[in-house]
């Protein structure tokens, strides 16, 4: 075992970091690659009541998915009147719908005589009737046909309201996002490093080609930290080792801005893990061999790296001119980076867009009806050829818990790397019930941003309950740093 370093909270690795890195791009790289902090966030245990406690569930529900800004769909998803999508999240249901005026609502879904539930799916409408007593709303949210009115002074007085509630909404870059505050701070500011980041990384210049949700037998928070650090790849991902530059990823945190996060993974240079070094035809080779399953390029040919070339530079020459054919778009302009680096953005509590045009990827993040359970969306987010007509989005492929990803149509060599990490994490959840120890244990810097993320949970959790005028007691157990033993 290595000596523990006395400077906790900075990356130590043997490999080159991520900022040296980049100043071998054969071409600028963008200004929000170069935009990085790292302060460190302490070593405290993480109770592992978070991940299996109803209580717990019960808090973050209430002073996190009740309080935090949540994406919903994309805009192209709901461009004419009475199209619309449901959004589902800790037994909350939104129904994300344009009006006939043009406007995007996000109305609560819900029946407002006894509560029915009003839609079960994406469609297009002009009114949502209820399917137990008739009730019938436009797609604005006003209520327009009541059965046996006469009955319901309550409404027909004005001393009930008839119009559906409503959560906040806010659009940016082609994306629709909702929160359950209708005070909360406006999206843009909530948002704001990476809003001001992504101006080099439109999204409304891509369509959804690929989307599939899936079930699992997880704890929303273990499912989201399996996409957020580097330090699995060795063990969980054996096969990009050759390529993946795993170790030496670069986390930052935003202190102005601490819902905003960033895991910047370098690809095309061999992990610190390796200790004799490889040939950069062998990193090219292993590299290309895995994308063109991956990205689905069809061309197969083996490498053939020039000497005094680096695989790096190599790999991203092949790919741009494969992609250029693929996207039927120019891309000479983009750096090597923005080609192969897995460059993964994290809007607090469970949205993460990757930045980049090589792994265009969006995640979402959801719990399920337990703590138990989870439920993860995949999409994928292609740049729209030059000079024509964006394509409508695809549909989305719901996958049960004993699917797997290859199930889902468009997923293609991506499954075999989502499934390798999806085997680990019923694992996970069973061994957090362990009363051997009740702490999860992080690393000081490669984890470092779970941890941040715990303590935003907290931050969040405390406000709301000082809002309340409520104890913190029901907090204490499970918050960071908690004393247990």
């Amino acid at each position: 075992m290595t000596a523990i370093d006395n400077d906790p909270g900075v990356s130590h690795s043997r490999g080159a970091k991520v900022q040296e890195i980049l100043k071998t791009d054969t071409r600028p790289v963008p200004k929000a690659f170069l935009d990085f902090a790292s302060p460190y966030v302490g070593m405290e245990e993480v109770p592992k009541s978070r991940f299996t406690s109803p209580e717990f569930a019960a808090l973050e529900k209430r002073y996190v998915w009740m309080k935090t800004w949540q994406f919903a769909c994309l805009e192209d998803e709901i461009k004419e009147p009475g199209s619309h999508v449901v959004y589902d999240v800790a037994d909350e249901s939104l129904i994300i719908i344009r009006g006939k005026d043009g406007l995007i609502r996000a109305l609560h879904n819900a029946c407002m005589h006894r509560g029915t539930r009003l839609a079960d799916d994406e469609g297009r409408v002009d009114s949502f009737m209820c399917p137990f007593h008739g009730w019938e709303w436009d797609n604005k949210g006003d209520l327009v046909n009541v059965p046996g009115s006469w009955d319901f002074p309550q409404f027909l007085n004005g001393s009930k309201p008839t119009c559906l509630p409503q959560a906040k909404v806010a659009t940016w870059d082609g994306l629709v996002f909702i929160n359950f505050d209708l005070e909360a701070k406006p999206f843009h500011e909530y948002a704001a490093k990476m809003i001001d980041h992504f101006r080099e990384f439109p999204l409304s210049k891509r369509y959804k080609a690929f989307h599939a949700v899936k079930e699992v037998d997880c704890n929303w928070k273990v499912l989201m930290e399996a996409f957020s650090e580097g330090y699995h790849v060795l063990v969980t991902h054996p096969q990009i080792v050759a390529f993946c530059g795993d170790e030496n990823s670069e986390y930052s945190i935003y202190p102005d801005n601490p819902e905003v996060s960033r895991f910047f993974n370098p690809f095309g240079v061999q992990s610190p893990h390796i200790v004799e070094t490889l040939s950069e035809e062998t990193i090219a080779e292993e590299f290309v061999a895995f994308s063109s399953r991956s990205r689905g390029y069809a061309d197969q040919t083996r490498p053939e790296v020039p000497a005094g070339v680096e695989a790096r530079a190599y790999v991203a020459e092949t790919f741009r001119e494969r992609m250029s054919a693929m996207f039927r778009a120019n891309l000479d302009n983009y750096s090597d980076s923005e080609i192969l680096d897995a460059v993964l953005y994290h809007l607090f509590p469970a949205f993460a867009p990757w930045a980049g045009i090589g792994q265009p990827l969006m995640y979402r993040w959801r719990p399920g009806r337990t703590p138990d359970t989870a439920f993860m969306d995949v999409i994928r987010m292609v740049a729209v050829p030059d000079n024509e007509p964006k394509p409508d989005p695809a549909p989305t492929a719901r996958l049960r818990r004993e699917q797997r990803w290859i199930e889902a149509p468009g997923m293609a060599g991506l499954a075999d790397v989502f499934e390798q990490d999806m085997s680990n994490l019923p694992f996970v959840q069973q061994g957090l019930k362990s009363t051997g120890k009740k702490t999860v244990t992080y690393a000081s810097y490669m984890e470092g941003r779970l941890r941040h993320f715990h303590k935003m949970l907290d931050m969040y959790i405390e406000e709301g309950l000082r809002a309340d005028g409520k104890s913190l007691d029901v907090l204490d157990p499970h918050r960071v740093g908690a004393q247990l033993d």
